[in-house]
């Protein structure tokens, strides 16, 4: 039997269990469709690592999906569907992280030149240590610091941002400051 016959055996048994209203098990479909997922998630991050982690999460919602999964689509395109709202969300990411980068240079760029080759030295190291901590943080954690310190806004302005309370924002700020504090520190 070759690998589509297999593919397409594997595939009519998930069709008679969903019809049959029983869960299949995930590693039945991970068998059947991450090929065509992976290669999906490739051709749309262009990237192998986040092509392949793409992948395995929409493994994972799939997992946390099938019992609602009510058969009104193929598994394929069902499967598909969950793998680009990833990438998507993947992508944005990519474009969030770029940009913070992009203005942790841009700030030490406008920090003042140093005097001596020891002090420049000390200064990139500083400051690329400070952008690996920042880019360390968590979302929820890394996007108030970048509000409040890199485009200098205020935090109700910030909470408004984000729809949630100043109060949280607080909260996050004084969290992303210790666990930035230990990055740095640490390494």
């Amino acid at each position: 039997m070759s690998f589509d016959d297999r593919t397409a055996a594997i595939h009519i048994d998930l069709v008679h269990a969903f019809e049959s209203g029983q869960t299949p098990d995930i590693e039945t479909l991970v068998r059947a469709y991450y090929p065509d997922v992976l290669r999906l998630a490739m051709s749309l991050l262009d990237d192998p690592a986040d092509a392949d982690d793409a992948a395995q999460e929409t493994f994972i919602a799939a997992a946390a999906g099938l019992d609602v999964f009510r058969g009104d689509s193929k598994i394929k395109t069902w499967l598909f569907g969950i793998a680009i709202n990833i990438c998507r969300a993947q992508q944005r990411k990519r474009v969030r992280r770029n940009r913070l980068l992009g203005a942790l240079k841009a700030v030490t760029r406008l920090q003042s030149r140093p005097r001596s080759p020891e002090e420049l030295a000390a200064r990139g190291e500083t400051s690329e240590r400070l952008r690996a901590a920042v880019a360390a943080l968590d979302e929820k954690h890394r996007v108030p610091v970048v509000l409040f310190y890199l485009h200098d806004l205020p935090v109700p302005e910030i909470a408004r941002i984000l729809d949630t309370r100043p109060g949280t924002v607080y909260s996050r700020l004084h969290y992303a400051r210790k666990q930035l504090h230990g990055l740095i520190r640490d390494g």
